[in-house]
């Protein structure tokens, strides 16, 4: 296994990468009584998108959209360059398992957690009962190849627009043997743009069952294929996808602890994904302020009788501490900002790395993950031993309950 000399003795957890799933194998598993979404094909790359709602998904160019490889063929499009060559994997999906694993051998990585690609789109669908049947599709696909797996484990989609039908397919999420449950960090509940956060109050019995079931709920988003209500007002990429994650994991974490969710579900476990953990800094300051400042119900509870937040008892730095949130950490981050992370919040059980395998496969660093890590975090932040075993593994175990 291709591990720096130091990480030799590691068990290094990869807690974010993803299936990139084909249609065709998610029909094979799809209640007889529904079809896939319409998929249209560009004639020019070969990228095919979904068509659900008359909507596009990836949105491919122009408004609140700049992705034009898609989502079904993110990976192996050669349109969009060469793939790369050391990949061993004969497809970005789970139909090539062996050739996954010698990838993982290749990262210095023995064990995964996995993520949906295309079926990311699922929550946004207005039909709540064939969301459900695609959702279940998914689900049945990936169990059906990871039965028997040790190293790679996944976490299941859910409908989430429809929560009873959402904490029934986490239910039999979690006799199928994945390990937490991905949803978006708003959802559209068929709208054109997103109507409600995920910590809306009536997602509260969801994320209660989940913490029920010790399933962490995975908040992931696709900017060019979420209904986030900011990214409709750009129509380049950059835009879209420089405020679509970070501020999607930003709003979701201030939700969380502002609505009381981790008051109210003191063993709930969140994974914030896909906008690395540079950004944790600012962010929890800003909110320790905002919390402390006496306009946020002081003034409220003294002309109106109204405290706008009743299960809001802790500064945002507080809720973070206490374990129940976790946030990934991409090799190439800056290694002051995780000094700081570290060492100034006492953060070093809630970062856990991130991969993002295959998505970034492209990148000229792949499989050399590890090695970035060590050389652009690790030794520069002056992380001690017991640290980086956290980061790369001990964290995730608890996490995921591996």
């Amino acid at each position: 296994m291709n591990k720096p000399e130091e990480l030799k003795e590691y068990i290094v957890i990869d807690a974010e990468s993803h299936v990139v799933e084909n249609p065709e194998d998610i029909e094979k598993f799809l209640d007889k009584k529904y079809k896939l979404p319409m998929i249209v094909r560009d004639e020019v790359s070969g990228t095919r998108y979904w068509v659900i709602d008359g909507k596009i998904y990836t949105r491919p160019f122009g408004f609140g959209g700049g992705e034009a490889r898609g989502l079904i063929d993110h990976t192996f499009n050669k349109f969009y360059g060469k793939v790369n060559p050391k990949l061993k994997a004969k497809d970005a999906s789970l139909n090539d398992i062996d050739g996954r694993l010698a990838d993982l051998d290749q990262m210095g990585i023995d064990i995964q957690i996995v993520n949906p690609t295309s079926s990311l789109v699922v929550p946004f669908m207005s039909d709540k009962n064939w969301a459900y049947a695609l959702a279940r599709a998914y689900n049945d696909y990936v169990a059906s190849k990871l039965k028997y797996s040790k190293r790679i484990y996944a976490n299941a989609v859910v409908p989430i627009q429809d929560v009873n039908l959402a904490m029934k397919e986490m239910e039999r999420a979690k006799e199928l043997g994945f390990k937490g449950v991905i949803v978006p960090s708003f959802v559209s509940d068929g709208h054109f743009i997103a109507v409600k956060p995920i910590f809306d109050e009536d997602y509260f019995p969801f994320f209660k069952k989940a913490s029920e079931l010790n399933m962490p709920v995975v908040i992931h988003i696709t900017p060019t294929s979420s209904e986030l209500p900011w990214v409709f007002l750009f129509n380049k990429y950059l835009y879209v996808r420089g405020v679509g994650h970070p501020y999607a994991m930003m709003i979701t974490l201030m939700g969380l602890i502002g609505e009381g969710f981790f008051e109210r579900l003191p063993t709930l476990k969140v994974h914030l994904c896909e906008a690395g953990a540079s950004w944790l800094p600012y962010w929890i300051w800003w909110l320790d302020e905002a919390i402390e400042s006496p306009r946020l119900r002081k003034y409220s509870l003294e002309r109106f009788g109204i405290d706008p937040h009743p299960n809001l008892k802790k500064l945002a730095s507080e809720y973070i501490q206490q374990g129940n949130i976790y946030v990934s950490l991409e090799s190439d981050e800056p290694a002051e900002i995780v000094k700081y992370i570290i060492e100034k919040m006492k953060l070093e059980n809630n970062i856990v790395f991130a991969a993002d395998y295959p998505h970034a496969s492209e990148a000229q660093y792949f499989p050399e993950y590890l090695n970035l890590f060590m050389e652009n975090i690790a030794k520069p932040a002056n992380l001690s031993p017991k640290q980086i075993e956290k980061i790369l593994g001990e964290n995730a175990k608890i996490l995921y309950n591996i």
